[in-house]
């Protein structure tokens, strides 16, 4: 086989394939537009979304380590219950692991215009026997065996650009050996090694830059609807301990009201046999009292119940052993917020995930749009190529052969009645319906959302001004229960009457605690709409988890969008 063919064979790949990453990589800032600096512009409202970097916030997002075992009673206010939450979650772990996935799609849409390259090792060995035997005075008998290897290496470089056009490169070694016994030996030897380059450019169908980069697009706003979805599953989990934390605060406060209810029984009871005693007090009050002591007895435990219901709620959202006692030693405080409904919805519009799903939405329509009526033209390709190689043929002589191709491919379609007038009006007819109705559900989405931020707004300040009738309730309830004990001792009052005032006072009271817990729920409420939950808690929110990303890809986690 001659040498110099195949040196200036290799020098010819070794250059192409230097060429094409050279120019992939000038091409590729080309691209960017409209395509891959749509997607990075894209990306960067992750930022809109909530993102945070590192030194915004604590970053409580973080592997499960093995940590020593919890005390038998745990001691949490409501912050540390948050934190705790975030590291100890299972389903916050299945979010990051769906993370995963994501970036891996999104590495590969990333990579459309970025070089192919393939090797194609193969081998191959045969041996074919055959014989054939006459009757009685016929030829003598024959036999013949046939030996075969077949070897060779394939290898083909693909090249997409922005503008719809796809280059090829493809260098092919191989070589065939067939060895046939018959009476004598002979043999035959072929083989190939050359290389051919080749060129395709739709001039109008599947052509142009923006029907090839809008998958890039597509991508990017996958990509913001996942970093969404992660961040309100964090949101959704913090909301979750929060809920349950304040109905066990509600639920201890109740039970601590209901102990000291139960102690009022206890003494009234011992007061009203000392003016029984004294004649003071008729014999049948004692009964009232008892009465009402038994009722207080009832009361504790059904607070009781309701307080172990409540722990064990916040246990399993923590996801700590059912055994675990929480003792919460977060008072109930009001801390006034009052938002403004301009700024809520501002901040709502930027984040909220339902209105910007159907932002994108509208977006993905109107360039699935654009792709039917880019798929409704002519076919028109202008294509190209050249082979070059030398093939062996022993024992014939080897020969050089080269060939190249230019051309024009043109494909009208002209679908006139039947199927296939259907199936090519079909896609466009679904398109703009679907645009049409993108376009109405973003406008309800927005009406909606509106309504909802000022109903939480709203919300927010009728459960302020009921903070504050129940806390004048809860203020004229104890003045009057003072002058009713007053009375009380100085027999100016009936047994009964003092009892209704000491249960008015304990339910004013419950009604103060529910109020602030209620008010504070409601803020709560609306941060979760407006997404900004984890800025409220100091969360710096991450999108993904490397440590995860390494324990399933090892040394392929370059694979994934960075």
């Amino acid at each position: 086989m001659p040498y110099r063919p195949l040196c200036k064979s290799v020098l010819a790949f070794v250059l192409f394939i230097l060429a094409v990453w050279t120019w992939a990589g000038a091409t590729s800032a080309w691209s960017r537009s409209p395509g891959q600096d749509q997607l990075k512009a894209l990306l960067q409202t992750r930022q809109a979304a909530g993102d945070q970097t590192p030194d915004q916030g604590t970053e409580y997002v973080l592997p499960l380590t093995m940590e020593p075992g919890l005390p038998e009673v745990l001691e949490l206010n409501l912050t540390e219950a948050v934190h705790l939450a975030l590291r100890r979650n299972r389903e916050i772990e299945s979010a990051y692991l769906g993370r995963i996935l994501q970036k891996f799609s999104l590495g590969r849409d990333l990579s459309k215009f970025h070089p192919n390259l393939k090797i194609e090792p193969k081998a191959d060995a045969s041996i074919v026997g055959s014989s054939s035997r006459y009757v009685a005075g016929g030829p003598d008998a024959e036999r013949s065996r046939t030996e075969t290897v077949d070897a060779g290496v394939v290898t083909t470089v693909t090249q997409k650009v922005p503008t719809g056009a796809e280059l090829s490169f493809a260098w092919d070694n191989t070589f065939t050996g067939t060895r046939n016994r018959y009476g004598d030996i002979g043999s035959r030897e072929t083989g190939l090694t050359g290389w051919s380059v080749g060129f395709r450019q739709p001039l109008l169908r599947s052509g142009g830059i923006r029907y090839n980069t809008a998958s890039l697009v597509r991508a990017a706003m996958q990509e913001e609807d996942d970093v969404r979805a992660l961040r309100d599953t964090l949101i959704g989990t913090v909301n979750g301990v929060i809920t349950d934390y304040r109905a066990m605060m509600r639920a201890r406060q109740r039970l601590e009201l209901a102990e000291d209810a139960l102690a009022k029984a206890n003494k009234h009871l011992e007061d009203t046999r000392v003016l029984i005693a004294a004649g003071r007090r008729a014999a049948n009050e004692s009964l009232q009292a008892e009465a009402d002591l038994a009722q207080k007895e009832l009361d504790l435990e059904t607070a009781r119940q309701e307080l172990d219901t409540a722990q064990l709620n916040l246990v399993r959202r923590l996801e700590l052993d059912s055994g675990t006692a929480i003792a919460l030693t977060e008072p109930i405080e009001l801390h006034v917020v009052t938002p403004d409904f301009e700024n809520s919805l501002k901040l709502a519009l930027e984040r909220n995930q339902a209105f910007l799903s159907a932002h994108n939405a509208l977006e993905l329509a109107r360039m699935n749009l654009e792709d039917v009526l880019n798929q409704r033209r002519w076919d028109l390709d202008l294509e190209g190529a050249y082979t070059d190689g030398w093939r062996r043929r022993h024992p014939e002589p080897d020969f050089r052969q080269d060939e190249w191709r230019v051309g024009v491919a043109l494909k009208i379609p002209l679908p006139i009645y039947g199927d296939p007038k259907y199936d090519r009006e079909q896609p466009l007819l679904a398109a703009r319906i679907a645009l049409r109705r993108a376009e109405m559900a973003l406008v309800t989405n927005r009406e909606n959302l509106e309504n909802l931020v000022r109903q939480r707004v709203l919300t927010v300040e009728s459960r302020l001004k009921q903070v504050e009738l129940a806390r004048r309730t809860y203020e004229l309830s104890e003045q009057t229960y003072h002058f009713s004990e007053l009375k009380y001792q100085l027999g100016q009052m009936s047994n009964t009457s003092f009892i209704i005032e000491q249960d008015r006072l304990r339910n004013a009271r419950n009604s103060l605690n529910d109020s602030i817990i209620n008010y504070q729920n409601s803020l709560t409420e609306l941060d979760a709409l407006l997404a900004t939950t984890l800025d409220t808690w100091g969360i710096a929110f991450i999108a993904e988890r490397a440590d995860l990303e390494e324990q399933y890809l090892g040394g392929k986690v370059w694979l994934l969008d960075r």
